[in-house]
């Protein structure tokens, strides 16, 4: 018996947020958890192998017409085979091509999701047509208090 092995084609993608009209742009910051963080959540499902770091998240909420968030929401785990964010950091500057990563897609809460960060700061402005970057990133801004 001959078996043959189909090899399955992999996917390639820019680690960045897209949506359909780009209206507005931003950054993100979070601390990691003190209790529960994303490699705990990830171990307890057994989806974390030895030798893997979490390279990045991604949150993903669908088309919504002005009604509140219906939970669960996507969410994207990206690992890299590392044992230190120096040597990925080095990697990925030393690597012509692709970051080779292990992608773990699956459904979390949005409570559940938040609950992974000791803190989660969120910035969005309008983008220019063109630019991906909101006009306000980076920006000193002065108000009345």
């Amino acid at each position: 018996m001959i078996v043959q092995r189909c090899k399955i084609p992999m996917e390639q993608d820019i680690f960045e947020p897209s949506v359909q009209y780009q209206d507005f742009s931003g950054s993100v910051a979070a601390d990691r958890g003190d209790r529960e963080t994303i490699d705990h959540w990830l171990n307890a499902r057994n989806l974390l192998q030895q030798g893997e770091l979490v390279c990045g998240i991604s949150l993903s909420i669908g088309e919504n017409h002005g009604e509140e968030v219906v939970n669960p929401v996507k969410v994207s785990i990206y690992l890299a085979e590392s044992n230190a964010i120096d040597s990925l950091c080095e990697q990925i500057n030393t690597i012509s091509g692709p970051l080779a990563v292990r992608r773990v897609e699956t459904v979390m809460t949005l409570p559940e999701f938040l609950s992974l960060f000791k803190r989660l700061s969120l910035t969005l402005s309008p983008t220019k047509f063109g630019t991906l970057q909101g006009i306000l990133e980076g920006v000193e801004l002065r108000f009345d208090a």
